[in-house]
């Protein structure tokens, strides 16, 4: 069940760290924030897919 959870996590922690470099004035550290943001809505939508996955195995 432990699985389920972990996409969510790691998009948790990507937004977080997203944001501190969204905050700082470089440019290229901005550009970088806005691609972990990228990759923190995908870990998000793999965590969905894992909970919906896991309602209906548990459906059976």
């Amino acid at each position: 069940m432990v699985w389920v959870l972990a996409p969510w996590l790691v998009a948790v922690l990507l937004i977080l760290l997203a944001l501190r470099l969204l905050a700082l004035e470089d440019f290229n550290l901005q550009a970088s924030g806005w691609g972990l943001l990228g990759s923190a809505a995908i870990c998000f939508s793999i965590g969905c897919v894992c909970r919906v996955s896991l309602l209906l195995a548990e459906r059976r």
